[in-house]
Parts: structure tokens; sequence; C-alpha cells
């Protein structure tokens, strides 16, 4: 491992006795984690952990085992796409997605937005997941347009390898909003929202969110005594079928995946428009801007812009997948130009971890977000990567995108611990992987810590956050 060491010196007596007392508490602190490594949990597991501090130059080591073993991240892979993304497109970049009218056509335009529709980011806004269809319609009519022929889609800033074929691929998997499939236009986390509804003549359908032909439902369930019921979608296929047992009308929504996101955001908006009162005569087909203005000029109807802060945050403190894997395929189109995917994606964040001198041995990743086994991370470059970001002029808008204990994916995490008021982490589960990594500091130290354990038993979480209660008593 790189390791930058920081040292205050006021005077050679204050030096040495500053020295010897962080020795004491070095000590300390592995005979600690000595004996939380003999815990059962880890029999057979492989653990990698990196503990060090951060000073005004750079970091300085504290405890390591296995420091520099690549292993299973899970969501902590997502820390390298977010840093390399906000070290490339700085705090205040946004995400656009733009529509043009070209002649008796509309075109949408995707800038590979993971989070347009988004339902929590619209919930937090008091919006329905439609309001930025509804706002374009509006726009479209304001300027005298009151029928449409075609809807094109332009989405060719990503490739359409919509789905990662180093995913974990068991078909009911797919299902499952974590493995949304990622394109250059996205819509409601590339999802549908849907709840089982029993009618007053006894018959079940279902409620989507949004309304849209693109998923077809048929009721393959039965009412019964118990309440076990799914929605099943074939791969490569928008064809629902509700199936199992419902027993009353649900009062909340599960989500399912959809297959090609920019064909559904196209659908969904067709019927926003005629919900809108245009009329809508074609389809909805995939054009490129150029293609479809070879005869006529485009006319910038409306531009949506995400900002990218909340794409950070929707990553890292809530763990959504499509976000980070949206902003890898898009550090590979800004790298070479061409459609982003995960082959240039991947090349621009190791190009990133190299520029600010990551070992490029100790990393392996095939996605943005941590999701596939075949994902390897050493903990050392977790805390490097974390050290760099600490460094930049910006860095408490990256933090802050971070989780904190009680929010997010951990609010679970660190229940009565001392530490929790004081710590930014991002944790990180696959089947055999559990991670985390972030910071932590008081008045006087700030920390960066990487906790990976690969092939455990049982749940491991309570035995990581230990790890960093030790650290945070024995310093503070």
């Amino acid at each position: 491992m790189y390791h930058r060491f920081i040292v205050f010196i006021s005077g050679v007596v204050f030096l040495l006795g500053g020295l010897q007392v962080q020795s004491v508490k070095a000590d300390t602190l592995s005979g600690q984690i000595a004996a939380l490594l003999g815990s059962p949990q880890l029999r057979g597991a492989q653990v990698g952990i990196c503990l060090a501090e951060m000073g005004r130059t750079g970091i300085g080591p504290i405890y390591e085992h296995n420091a520099d073993l690549p292993l299973m991240p899970g969501s902590n892979g997502k820390l390298l796409t977010t840093s390399a993304a906000f070290a490339k497109l700085g705090p205040k970049a946004t995400i656009k997605t733009r529509l043009y009218r070209v002649g008796n056509n509309v075109v949408i335009v995707g800038g590979g937005d993971p989070a347009l529709g988004d339902p929590v980011l619209c919930q937090r806004a008091g919006w329905k997941v439609t309001q930025v269809f509804h706002d374009w319609a509006a726009q479209l009519k304001k300027i005298g347009v009151n029928s449409v022929h075609n809807i094109y889609i332009d989405d060719s800033i990503f490739n359409h390898h919509f789905f990662n074929q180093k995913w974990p691929t068991p078909a009911s998997q797919r299902l499952y909003w974590y493995e949304a499939e990622v394109g250059g236009l996205n819509f409601a986390m590339n999802c549908v929202q849907w709840s089982p509804q029993i009618n007053a003549n006894g018959s079940l359908s279902v409620n989507l969110i949004p309304d849209t032909s693109y998923t077809p439902i048929t009721i393959q369930a039965q009412r019964g005594p118990n309440e076990s019921v799914w929605i099943w979608r074939p791969p490569g296929s928008n064809n629902l079928s509700l199936r199992g047992t419902v027993n009353a009308s649900s009062n909340y929504y599960m989500q399912v995946t959809i297959h090609d996101p920019g064909l559904y955001t196209g659908a969904v908006f067709r019927h926003v428009l005629r919900e809108s009162g245009i009329a809508v005569t074609g389809q909805v087909i995939r054009k490129t801007l150029s293609a479809a203005s070879a005869a006529d000029l485009p006319q910038l109807v409306a531009v949506y812009q995400t900002p990218l802060v909340d794409i950070l945050h929707r990553a890292n403190t809530d763990s959504i997948n499509l976000m980070a894997e949206c902003l890898c395929k898009l550090l590979g189109h800004l790298a070479t130009g061409k459609p982003g995917g995960w082959v240039n994606g991947d090349a621009a964040i190791m190009a990133y971890l190299k520029s600010i001198g990551i070992n490029l041995q100790l990393v392996h990743m095939v996605d943005g977000s941590g999701l596939s086994h075949h994902d390897h991370i050493a903990p050392s470059v977790l805390v490097e990567v974390l050290a760099h970001d600490l460094m930049l002029p910006d860095a408490k808008v990256f933090v802050d995108s971070l989780c904190r204990p009680g929010h997010g994916t951990l609010i679970y995490r660190f229940r009565g611990s001392p530490a929790a008021a004081h710590i930014r982490a991002k944790d990180g589960h696959v089947t055999g992987a559990s991670t985390l990594s972030g910071y932590l500091w008081d008045h006087h130290h700030t920390f960066i810590f990487s906790v990976m354990v690969n092939h455990y038993i049982g749940n491991v979480n309570g035995w990581e956050d230990q790890v960093i209660d030790d650290l945070y008593r024995d310093y503070h």
C-alpha cells in the first residue's frame, strides 16, 4: 500500500510523546481487533481491514490486516464510480434530458440520467413520477402543439447492452430493482410500481404506477387465505403476469423491472401526452436526433436537469445500483466520445484511479456498482480513494453523499454507539461479501476505514461496526 504519512511537529519532546501515545493506542487497537478476528463467524472467511488517519498532507496507517488483498466489495464498489464521477464532473454538474420538436415529431434525447422520474426524488419534491412529462406536455401546448406523429427516442449516449451479463443471472433476480436495466434514457428507476387490487365484484386487478400500455399484465393469481403474490416477467419481455394468492387489496406498492428503458420512457411520455390532450398518431421509435432531423431543423422545447449531488446521494446513501451504473457508462462516454458501456466505463474509472496513484493490480471491476461477484477491490484502495476525495476543494459535497448511521442503508447500524454521530460511510452486500468503508472523525482526528469480509457465516454487520467502535473509543 502507498502511504502518505502526516506528522505534526511543535517540538521534539511533543513529537516523541505524541508518537508514544499513538503507539500505545495502536497496540491496544491491534489487540482488540485480534480478538475480534477470532470470532466463529469468521471461520474460513477472508477479512481485509485498513484503518488510517488523515492529516493535512495525506494519510498514515493505524492498523492493517490483509489491506492489499482484493476482495468482493459489494456496494463499496460504488465508491470508486462516484469518486471518479465527482472528480470528472464537479459538484455543480447536472445530467440533462432534452426534448426537441422536429417537424411533426418529438425527440427525447437522453443524457444518461438515472434519476428521471425517480419515485423517491419525486416524492421529496411533491411530484408525481410523471411530473416532468406533464410539464413537457404543457410546454408543447404553449408553443401550439396539439398533436405529434412519432415520438423518437435517442438514447445513443450509451450502448444498448442494458443488462450486465456478469451480474447474478437467475431469471427471478432480474425482476428486482437492484438489477434494473441501464440505458442512456431511463425513467422511474426502470421499474413499474404495482399493487394488487380486489375489485367490488371479487375479481383481481393490478394498479400500476406509471400507468402505461408498455407493460401489459395478465392475472394468473387467485384469491386465497394467505397473501403470497408476485409479478413475473420473462427476460427480454414486458408482458407481466400476476401470480400467487391475494387475500386483500394492498395499500403499498412493490416494484418490478422493465426491459428496454428508452422505449419504456417513450411509452410513458406518449401516455402523458394523450392524457394531456395532445394526440399521438404514430409510434415510439428509437432514432437519433441527427437521423430524425435530417429533413427539419430541431427546435429545443425543454431541458430537464438532475443535479449530480442527488445522484451521488442516491448511490451512496440509498445504494441504488442504477445510479452508479449510469455514472460508470457516462464516464465511458466522456472518455471515448463513443456510446458509454461497462467496458469503456470501467476503463475510465481505472484511468482515474491510476491518475491518483492507485496500484491497479489491487482492483478489478466489471460494472459500476459492485453487484457482480467478479468485482474485487483491496481495502487499501478504498481508503486511498476516500483520502483523495477528502483533499478535494469541495470535499464536503462528496462526504455528505455518504450515509449516516440511522439513515439509508445504515438505518439499523451503530445503534447506541458513541461513534454513530461521527461516521459517514458506505456499506456493501452481495452473496458472500459484506463491507463497510468511510470516514470517522472527532475534534482531534479524521480517520478513514475499510472493513471487508468475504465468505463469512451469518451476518457480520455488528462485527464490522465493532471494529469502528473500537477505533473510536481508543482514539477519542
